[in-house]
C-alpha cells in the first residue's frame, strides 16, 4: 500500500517590483516590504528576483523607466517633508 504524502496547500504569489530610486541604483523590493535591495545593474537586480520567486510567472514587475523604486518602506523610512 503506498503511503499518500500530505500537500502543503499552495502559497500566495509575492511580487517583486524591479527598479531604479531617485540615485539610479537599481533596486528590488517584494510587495509586502519585507525583502529588498540595491544591486549593480539590472541584470543582477531581476536575477534575484527571480531566485527570490523561484521564477514563478508573474511573480517579478519591472517598473516602467520614469517610476522611481524606493527602498524607503522597506527599512521604514519616512519620506521628507
Amino acid at each position: 500500500m503506498a503511503s499518500a504524502t500530505a500537500k502543503e496547500p499552495p502559497q500566495p504569489l509575492n511580487h517583486f517590483f524591479v527598479g531604479q530610486d531617485n540615485r539610479g541604483c537599481w533596486t528590488v523590493r517584494d510587495e509586502r516590504n519585507l525583502v529588498g535591495g540595491c544591486f549593480v545593474s539590472k541584470d543582477a537586480a531581476i536575477h534575484f528576483a527571480r531566485q527570490e520567486t523561484n521564477n514563478a510567472p508573474g511573480a517579478v514587475i519591472c517598473m516602467a523607466e520614469s517610476q522611481r523604486l524606493s527602498l524607503d518602506p522597506l527599512f521604514g523610512h519616512r519620506a521628507a517633508a
